[in-house]
């Protein structure tokens, strides 16, 4: 309801809230429609002034309880479902209610989640790109790339190599355990490379059975 205009009655509203010196956060019920952001930005164009001491409702605890209990990091969660609470509020609201986890938190901005859920996907003896392994994990590309080469030999090795496109360049195939990598194959020679770019030029055109390429990389 951003673009409805405000009413004579509802900025009546306002103006008594304001004049109450109640936290306006407590007082949306009595502005049906409307929301905390919408009614605080009219409120300071019509020169009115709410008072800050905004005391936590039962609503806003269970949605800090959400926040705390799922994956993405606490800032992150107050700043999309409380936004209209900083996150030291948060954090000290947290403290008062026992919430655990209220210090250091880095929830799915951090490692210590991609790390878990790599070991996951990988079980039974799994293989994965990076760029697989981040499709399956939700975490960025970046992220898992790190992760690999942070824990490259101990937890991690590169277990095979695969190509994403018939030219493209060898990706590694990761999987849990220790030990050396697969040796990563030779890059293409100049005349490889110019085969396969004109392997791809007539598959786009239509002329040349996909099986067969493969057949051909596999053979060669």
């Amino acid at each position: 309801m951003g673009g409805k205009r405000w009413s004579d009655a509802e900025e009546a509203v306002l103006a008594a809230i304001a004049k109450e010196g109640k936290p306006l956060i407590g007082q949306m019920h009595r502005l049906p429609g409307r929301t905390w952001d919408a009614a605080k930005n009219h409120g300071a164009i019509i020169g009115l002034s709410f008072s800050l001491a905004e005391s936590w409702t039962d609503a806003e605890r269970e949605i800090l309880r959400g926040i705390y209990r799922g994956n993405v990091s606490i800032k992150v969660g107050v700043a999309k479902l409380l936004p209209h609470r900083t996150y030291t509020q948060a954090k000290g609201e947290a403290q008062r209610i026992g919430l655990s986890g209220t210090g250091t938190r880095r929830g799915r901005t951090g490692y210590s989640w991609v790390e878990k859920a790599m070991e996951t996907v990988l079980a039974d003896g799994q293989k994965f790109t990076v760029k697989q392994l981040a499709a399956r994990t939700g975490a960025a590309v970046d992220t898992v790339q790190n992760m690999v080469q942070t824990q490259r030999g101990k937890k991690f090795r590169v277990a095979g190599w695969t190509r994403a496109t018939l030219t493209g360049d060898w990706a590694a195939m990761w999987e849990l355990g220790s030990g050396p990598d697969a040796p990563r194959p030779p890059r293409k020679t100049p005349t490889e490379c110019c085969r396969d770019y004109r392997q791809k030029k007539r598959l786009r055109a239509g002329g040349l059975n996909p099986f067969a390429s493969l057949a051909m990389q596999v053979a060669a």
